[in-house]
């Protein structure tokens, strides 16, 4: 089975709060990011909304907002759909991907699911063509 992420989810650990139509706090952690979604572990609550408000709270006080949706549950982790994010966390996460993405650890994951020759599809089915742009020696 191919890799089917349009974004490239990062290693993220932080202090999620979701807040659905109940209106109750569910308290959990995060475990990784992208611009697309995220997932968590441990709710404090069982999740069964389909759209929840999400408070992120980073180790450097900072805090992300944005709307989501649970598109997934396995065991402990659920899965989240971004819906909706403002300016600031979408500028947070692409500078965490953008920072990911010179690490050892991204380089094992292209090897691991062989992410150079994979297909991308959007949400919708349709192949999306992706490129990458070779660095050069030239000044």
């Amino acid at each position: 089975m191919g890799y089917r992420r349009i974004y490239v989810r990062v290693p993220f650990v932080a202090d999620a709060t979701l807040l659905g139509r109940k209106k109750t706090d569910i308290r959990a952690r995060t475990v990784d990011i992208s611009e697309g979604g995220f997932c968590i572990t441990e709710p404090s609550e069982e999740l069964s909304e389909s759209e929840y408000h999400i408070r992120i709270s980073t180790t450097d006080g900072d805090t992300l907002e944005m709307n989501a949706r649970p598109v997934r549950q396995n065991g402990g982790l659920t899965g989240f759909q971004t819906l909706e994010m403002d300016r600031h966390a979408r500028e947070v996460i692409t500078l965490l991907v953008s920072e990911y993405q010179m690490t050892p650890e991204f380089i094992r994951q292209l090897d691991e699911f062989d992410l150079l020759n994979q297909l991308f599809v959007d949400d919708q089915g349709n192949e999306l063509e992706i490129s990458f742009d070779k660095a050069t020696d030239e000044g």
